[in-house]
């Protein structure tokens, strides 16, 4: 009987060799071929499943994303303690600070000059951001209605300004401008200043 394959699985194993690749020597590495080799298979079953490199590498883009959200899924399955330990955290996860989240935010560093001048890759940046935006939004949103935030708060102004203060981070840390330590410090005098 042939073997069923999970072409699903298969698309999000080659996702993962991009994101090594792309990681490790940038954006130019990610060829079909040297794709195929990381992952160790052929190249035409790369070609099966991606017909270009921009294809394969909006796919690992969105794999990424979904990584991302899994790691931070799991955040919510701890005990949350206070909104403001919630947000810290989430956000925690959210900046490269692990060998996982550093891949992750090479992979979005290397894709932001492309999507000046790509629409693909720009129309999946915004809505990376417009995504996290709505996610703090939507939490901050919570939080004010708990109680937890002043009732004149302006929920999407401050959404914008804590996604603004997370991406901001994530150069100086991903080039080593920063520690994470120091990022932190900057995190946290951003929730103070909202959670007071």
């Amino acid at each position: 009987m042939p073997k069923q394959v999970d072409h699903e699985e298969r698309r999000r194993h080659l996702a993962g060799a991009v994101l090594h690749l792309i990681g490790a020597r940038g954006l130019e590495a990610a060829t079909l071929r040297a794709v195929a080799a990381e992952a160790g298979v052929s190249m035409g079953a790369v070609q099966h499943y991606f017909k270009t490199k921009d294809e394969m590498v909006l796919f690992a883009m969105e794999h990424n994303q979904h990584l991302l959200a899994a790691r931070v899924r799991k955040r919510f399955a701890e005990p949350p303690g206070s909104a403001r330990e919630w947000f810290r955290r989430v956000i925690q996860e959210m900046l490269p600070t692990s060998e996982e989240s550093r891949a992750g935010a090479r992979l979005y560093a290397a894709l932001q000059a492309r999507a000046v001048v790509d629409p693909a890759m720009a129309s999946l940046a915004v809505h990376a951001i417009e995504g996290a935006t709505a996610f703090y939004r939507a939490r901050l949103e919570d939080v004010r209605q708990e109680g937890g935030l002043p009732a004149d708060l302006d929920v999407d102004r401050e959404a914008r300004s804590l996604y603004s203060t997370v991406s901001g981070l994530v150069a100086p840390l991903l080039f080593g401008a920063c520690t994470e330590e120091e990022a932190m410090e900057v995190l946290d005098a951003h929730l103070d200043r909202m959670f007071g």
